[in-house]
């Protein structure tokens, strides 16, 4: 069996950055807006398997903004019972650098999916996401 690379990511970049929450999607299609879909992994590996998250350089206006990465898993694709597997520092306006991230999660969902928070109050926050699952993804000192 083979597995096509873009199945593994949670989130592909798009056109447009994301710049207000993205709740989690409920599909195994890709979601054309916001590059979001479910990955159904069955069960983790003994050692778990790694999260990717990239983030562009911020362009928004804030001061007070963040974005938080959330990674929940289910098991129903509709996520009505579901559990936050991992989560990833937040991204600040005020750290305008592109940023790498790895966590590793170990569940036994057999789905997961990726959910983008913002919170704050004043101006604009826009980055690019990209959300990668998948093996070879931790670096060897990790």
């Amino acid at each position: 069996m083979t597995i096509k690379d873009d199945l593994l990511k949670l989130k592909t970049v798009t056109a447009t950055p994301t710049t207000a929450t993205e709740a989690g999607v409920t599909s195994l299609t890709r979601d054309g807006t916001t590059g979001q879909v479910v990955v159904e992994i069955d069960k983790c590996p003994e050692g778990g398997i790694p999260i990717e998250v990239i983030a562009s350089a911020d362009t928004g206006t804030s001061n007070d903004k963040t974005h938080t990465v959330t990674i929940e898993g289910s098991d129903t694709l509709a996520f009505t019972t579901k559990s936050v597997c991992a989560t990833f520092p937040s991204t600040t306006y005020a750290g305008t650098a592109a940023i790498r991230m790895v966590r590793r999660i170990a569940t036994q969902y057999k789905y997961i999916r990726s959910v983008i928070t913002l919170t704050g109050s004043n101006g604009t926050m826009s980055r690019f996401y990209e959300i990668n699952v998948g093996v070879g993804l931790l670096d060897k000192e990790s």
